[in-house]
C-alpha cells in the first residue's frame, strides 16, 4: 500500500489499481524482449468524480546487466531503467505522474541489453511490479469485475493447473480402485 494517503488532503481519497506481477525475458543470443502491454481499466463517472492526480509506481529487477528497461503510459514513454554493470539483482523504483483517461489505459515495458558490441549469450529476466494509484474526490473510481477474475487466473494458473490435475488423476485412480474385478 502507499504512504501518499497520509499527506492527502481533507475529502481527497486514494486507490491503488494493481497489475499483477510480470516477467520480461530477453532470449538467448537476443538484444530485447517483447514489448509487454498491460491493460488497466478504470472508470468513474465525471458528475460524480473528479480525478485530481494519478500515479504509476513501478519497481523491476534484472538477473543480469547491463540492462535497460523502457517504462509506457498510453504509448507515451514515460521512464526509462538502466542497470550498468555491477548493477544486477538491484531494485530500481520510482512513481511517475501520468494522466489516466477514464476507460481503458495500459501500461507497457520493453527490456534490452546495454552498452554491448554483440548480443550477450543468455538468458536476461526482468521481474516487474507496478500499480496505478489514483487521487480523487467523490465516488471511488472502478475496475470491471472480469478484468480482476482474468489477472487473477492468470497471476495463479500453475495452482490451479496443479489441483485441476490432482483432481482428474485423483478421480480416475477412485474409479479404477473402486471398480468391482471379476
Amino acid at each position: 500500500m502507499s504512504t501518499q494517503n497520509l499527506y492527502l488532503p481533507v475529502g481527497f481519497s486514494a486507490k491503488p489499481y494493481v497489475i499483477p506481477s510480470f516477467k520480461l525475458v530477453i532470449p538467448w543470443m537476443g538484444a530485447c524482449s517483447d514489448r509487454v502491454n498491460k491493460p488497466v481499466t478504470i472508470t468513474w463517472d465525471p458528475t460524480k468524480t473528479s480525478v485530481e492526480r494519478a500515479s504509476l509506481v513501478i519497481k523491476a529487477r534484472t538477473s543480469e546487466d547491463p540492462v535497460g528497461l523502457m517504462i509506457y503510459f498510453n504509448d507515451a514513454e514515460t521512464r526509462q531503467f538502466i542497470w550498468g554493470e555491477g548493477a544486477k539483482n538491484e531494485e530500481k523504483s520510482d512513481v511517475i505522474d501520468v494522466s489516466i483517461i477514464n476507460g481503458v489505459n495500459t501500461v507497457g515495458v520493453h527490456a534490452c541489453k546495454q552498452y554491448l558490441p554483440f548480443p550477450w549469450v543468455g538468458v536476461v529476466n526482468v521481474d516487474v511490479d507496478t500499480y496505478i494509484e489514483v487521487t480523487f474526490t467523490g465516488e471511488t473510481p472502478h475496475r470491471p469485475w472480469d478484468e480482476v477474475v482474468w489477472e487473477w487466473l492468470e497471476a495463479n494458473w500453475p495452482w490451479i493447473a496443479i489441483g485441476g490435475g490432482a483432481l482428474i488423476i485423483g478421480g480416475v485412480a477412485y474409479s479404477y480402485l473402486a471398480t468391482p474385478r471379476r
